[in-house]
This record gives structure tokens, C-alpha cells and sequence, in this order.
């Protein structure tokens, strides 16, 4: 079993080998990581294993968002006001082609919900949403109780009452 260390982004990580199989998620990680840092857009988490703090595994970005009442699903929005409603954003999560089929997407989600759970402390948030990039990405997420927003089927929510309570 591998051991990943999950940290804030930084230059000491290789990003320039990392590959996912998704080009667009390949791209940020070289070219635009650190450029939303430095913007104030996104804050950049990396995976590292254990045995080599260089080598990039994977990664996830959260940033803060909001979502129209009429896009959530029913169940949630029943029990919300009628404007735009706070969110936390996994904009991108991604597992290098290394890692894959070990578990770290898994991980990387469970880090990203108890950062916003922290969060959460202190910024009102309704629930997580993630931009899925394809099917697969969103079997992912659905597997972990996310459901799609009303008329964007890749675009789904995680309310903060399941995330709250799974971890």
C-alpha cells in the first residue's frame, strides 16, 4: 500500500512528467497551477507517495463559488432561499497515469471534503461541486453521492449534509 502525502503546491514537486490521460488536466498542472496561486483563483493541493516528494501523483484545486437555487436538485433546494447559494469548487482533480487504480482519487476527495469541512467553519458553504471532464469523471463522483445539476449533467454537487456526515 502506497502512502501519499497531500500538501499545498509547491515548486520543489516535478509537474512537468505528470500526465493523467486528460489534456486539459495535464496542462493546468504545467502551465497555470501556479498562476492561480499567485491570483488568488485557486488554491492547488498535491499528492506525493511517501517515498519520493518530488514525484507529482496527483492533485485537486478548491476554490469558492456559488449555484443558482433553480440548478440544484429538488431535495436540496427545497429547504434553500431562492438566489444564488455559496459553494466550495473541486475544479479539477486528477490521478497521474502512474497512480491510477490505487485509490488516490479516493483520497484526494476525502482530503478536498475535510478541507472544506474546516472551512466550513468559518465560510458558509450549501455543498462541494465538480466540473466533470468526461464519463468517466462523472461515475467517479457520482459513486460518492454527488448528483448532477438540473440541465448539466456534468456538473453535479455533493450537499454539505452528506459530506459532513461521511467524513
Amino acid at each position: 500500500m502506497i502512502i501519499y502525502h497531500i500538501r499545498p503546491f509547491d515548486k520543489a514537486v516535478d509537474t512537468a512528467s505528470f500526465t493523467c490521460g486528460q489534456t486539459q488536466l495535464d496542462q493546468y498542472i504545467h502551465q497555470y497551477a501556479s498562476q492561480d496561486i499567485r491570483r488568488n483563483v485557486s488554491r492547488v493541493f498535491i499528492a506525493t507517495p511517501e517515498y519520493n516528494s518530488k514525484q507529482l501523483a496527483g492533485f485537486f484545486t478548491l476554490s469558492a463559488g456559488s449555484v443558482s437555487c433553480v440548478d440544484l436538485p429538488a431535495t436540496l433546494a427545497k429547504t434553500l432561499p431562492r438566489y444564488p447559494v455559496p459553494v466550495a469548487l473541486i475544479g479539477r482533480l486528477a490521478v497521474s497515469t502512474c497512480f491510477h487504480r490505487k485509490g488516490l482519487g479516493s483520497i484526494l476527495l476525502a482530503d478536498a471534503c475535510q478541507k472544506v469541512i474546516a472551512a466550513s467553519k468559518t465560510l458558509a458553504v450549501v455543498g462541494i461541486v465538480v466540473d466533470a471532464k468526461d464519463s468517466t469523471a462523472v461515475s467517479f463522483y457520482t459513486y460518492f453521492g454527488f448528483m448532477p445539476l438540473a440541465g448539466q449533467p456534468d456538473k453535479l454537487i455533493l450537499p454539505s449534509s452528506v459530506f459532513k456526515k461521511v467524513i
